[in-house]
């Protein structure tokens, strides 16, 4: 037993120390951020205070849209900070999402070698696809609930292919997208992805287990809001009264911001474009709210000379990477016919995709804040896994050089991940 649990932890030295990077790196941001910095952040922290200090959800104001899951754990730990005499206690909220990516990481991987037991390299790779990305980066250092929703979401998928080996996975499938549900509204992702891939597969008792324990858990949430405000009960906000066709340009869809998209990568650059917003803000900071201050060189609007340089390389570093991730995405599709365990991998980024466009297309704002990266951060393991997939596909100097490339991709990512 000791000398299968010492080659247990020789296999697990370069997870240890990946996770233990991301958790170093997390605190450290967390202590040197601003809680107020971060997207909507005092919307977010007003609704754990009237959670834990006053008892109530909000109503009508902030973040009244989103459920509570996230906001009781933060306004617990926030509670706990504040009482034990913390000077900025909200600091604890914040800190719990250093927990949850860590946690996602080791879940990537863990997930990784459920599909792929014989290949080891491709579970580190998706692991460090996760440590890396910027935008779980930035979003573990804020408060918001978005980190979590990504732990649960990769959780469930994890779950969801250990459910097509034995049938009593489902239970714990059915808690975790219900609790997901909980957190935020684009958990629905997970709970469709996951019910179709075991319904495709006929596993229709494991589907029913599932689709009833994921309902009964989240029902109170969606009957407080059809109940309090009417419409619908997953995001009820108002919007334009347009034909959903008329509400978006024919260059919302199809300008892909280039040159500015790896030149100018920030906010009044391709302003109201889809792909061009979503990619800068996903690897770099088109918003402003990390790399450089929204309000940008002395009150231009613009980030300074050595933010821009940072936001350049970012644009940059992310080309690769993407492709990487697109391609695999097509690969695991392939496979998903013959092994149907890897289904729910493919749907959610499917299901992700689709249900972010029907989203920054119904709610149109002037200033693109709707086109946010993070809306999508719930489905970043599934496109790890297929980052990781065609990597491994590589072979000979494509792999040596691709490997190369990554490696420095990282180095120079290094400072931009550390605020």
């Amino acid at each position: 037993m000791v000398n299968a649990l010492a080659r247990t932890i020789r296999a697990n030295r370069p997870l240890a120390a990946l996770t233990g990077f991301s958790v170093l790196l997390g605190l450290w941001n967390v202590s040197q951020y601003f809680a107020t910095a971060g997207y909507d952040g005092v919307e977010h922290m007003e609704y754990a205070d009237g959670l834990i200090f006053g008892g109530q959800l909000p109503h009508y104001t902030g973040e009244y849209y989103t459920p509570p899951g996230y906001y009781t754990l933060a306004g617990i730990a926030d509670w706990l900070a504040r009482h034990a005499g913390v000077g900025e206690w909200h600091r604890a909220g914040m800190a719990l999402n250093v927990v949850f990516l860590a946690i996602t990481v080791v879940v990537v991987h863990r997930l990784a070698v459920e599909l792929w037991p014989d290949r080891p390299r491709r579970a580190f790779a998706a692991a460090a696809f996760v440590a890396f990305f910027p935008l779980a980066v930035k979003d573990e250092t804020m408060f918001h609930p978005e980190t979590l929703s990504l732990c649960l979401t990769t959780l469930a998928l994890l779950l969801c292919v250990k459910t097509f080996a034995n049938g009593r996975w489902a239970w714990g499938l059915g808690i975790t997208l219900g609790a997901a549900q909980l957190v935020r509204a684009p958990a629905l992702w997970a709970v469709a992805g996951c019910l179709l891939a075991l319904a495709a597969a006929r596993k229709f008792r494991e589907t029913a287990i599932v689709l009833v324990l994921a309902g009964v858990i989240a029902a109170p949430w969606y009957i407080h809001q059809y109940g309090t405000y009417g419409g619908s009960p997953v995001f009820n906000r108002p919007t334009v009264q347009k034909p959903l066709y008329e509400r978006r340009p024919v260059s919302f869809y199809l300008d892909p911001g280039v040159p500015a998209v790896v030149s100018a990568p920030y906010k009044r650059h391709f302003l109201n474009r889809l792909v061009p917003t979503t990619y800068a803000e996903a690897w770099g900071d088109y918003f402003g709210i990390w790399a450089w201050n929204g309000g940008g060189d002395g009150g231009k609007g613009r980030p300074g000379s050595g933010a821009r340089t940072a936001l350049v390389i970012q644009s940059l570093v992310g080309i690769i990477p993407t492709l990487l991730a697109l391609a695999g995405w097509v690969f695991l599709l392939g496979e998903a016919r013959r092994r149907p365990e890897r289904l729910p991998i493919v749907l959610v980024p499917l299901f992700g995709v689709a249900s972010y466009l029907l989203f920054t297309v119904s709610y149109p704002t002037p200033d693109g804040d709707v086109l946010k990266a993070t809306y999508m951060l719930t489905a970043a393991g599934a496109w790890a896994l297929g980052f990781a997939t065609a990597l491994d596909r590589l072979r000979g100097r494509w792999l040596r050089a691709t490997v190369a490339v990554l490696a420095l991709s990282a180095l120079a990512e290094l400072p931009f991940l550390i605020y």
